[in-house]
């Protein structure tokens, strides 16, 4: 380890001494300084000039893309504007054309449904017409016929009808008169037969 120690020690001392060295500057007077000091602040105020030049020129671009960019946006919202103003009136025009003809559809039904209870109550009352119409001939011809049926029957006399003196005229003839006991019987007119005296 010492000996490597030793290697390095020389060429540490070789390097180093560069390291310590120091060049010596030539002097400058003062009227170099100045002029040098001079020549500095012009080139700083011309570098300041050639930069605000150059910040100006960019500024004007900047505010000419700026303008341009408003324009054309100013341009494209005004045609989104007009587009979006056609598109409702459009809308408009389909909602109020679709709300007419549904209304027009209403009045439609409303009629059909006026037209049908119309007919409904005219059949109804064509019904109780013709009912009580076909029923008069039928009430006068029954009660002609009632009338005619009891005329003829005799349901006022206090023997009762004739039919009921009939039937009993009948039964008394029927002892006699063989076939018209059996004719009676068969009629269940006379229950049994009756027997000769």
């Amino acid at each position: 380890m010492l000996r490597i120690g030793y290697l390095f020690l020389p060429l540490v001392l070789v390097v180093g001494d560069g390291a310590l060295a120091v060049e010596r500057a030539p002097r400058i007077s003062d009227r170099e300084i100045v002029e040098r000091l001079t020549r500095l602040e012009e080139g700083q105020r011309s570098m300041e000039y050639r930069f605000s030049a150059m910040e100006k020129r960019m500024d004007d671009r900047f505010s000419v893309m700026e303008k341009r960019m408003d324009d054309r946006f100013s341009a494209m919202e005004k045609r989104m504007d007009d587009r979006f103003s056609t598109m409702q009136e459009q809308m408009d025009q389909r909602f109020s054309a679709l709300q007419k003809q549904m209304e027009h559809h209403m009045m439609m039904q409303w009629n059909l449904i006026l037209a049908l209870m119309v007919s409904i109550l005219g059949l109804v009352g064509f019904v109780t017409w013709d009912r009580r119409t076909a029923l008069k001939p039928l009430e006068r011809r029954f009660t002609h016929i009632a009338d005619e049926v009891e005329m003829d029957l005799g349901m006022d006399s206090p023997e009762g009808s004739k039919l009921a003196r009939l039937v009993g005229a009948l039964r008394e003839l029927a002892p006699e008169d063989r076939k018209l006991a059996e004719a009676l019987q068969r009629f269940s007119l006379l229950e049994d037969l009756p027997q000769k005296a």
